[in-house]
């Protein structure tokens, strides 16, 4: 047995190996990675996610300079995102500020 047919047959068995593991992993399904309440800001926008059902998510994006929030999610059949609802947030400050 040479070295070249023991790098061969380590190579065939490598390959087996990983093929296997990739037919496992492509068998098992998957769970749905949820990201519900996470939450980050950059600069004027805060960027969080909420639940909006047991299958589908939000995605909301505050623009603190426009003071506007757009809400986003997953059109599934486009398999796009799409803008949901666009609001207005500078009327909302003012009528917490009268509640006062």
């Amino acid at each position: 047995m040479t070295t070249k047919d023991l790098a061969i047959g380590v190579l065939s068995v490598t390959a087996v190996i990983l093929f296997t593991g990739l037919m496992l992993v492509n068998v098992i399904l998957p769970e749905r990675a949820m990201a519900v309440g996470q939450t980050d800001r950059s600069g004027d926008y805060l960027v969080t996610s909420a639940q909006l059902d047991e299958t589908a998510e939000l995605v909301c994006i505050v623009d603190a300079a426009l003071q506007r929030m757009n809400v986003y999610g997953l059109n599934v059949q486009a398999g796009q995102i799409e803008l949901i609802q666009q609001i207005d947030i500078q009327p909302l400050q003012r009528l917490g500020e009268r509640e006062r």
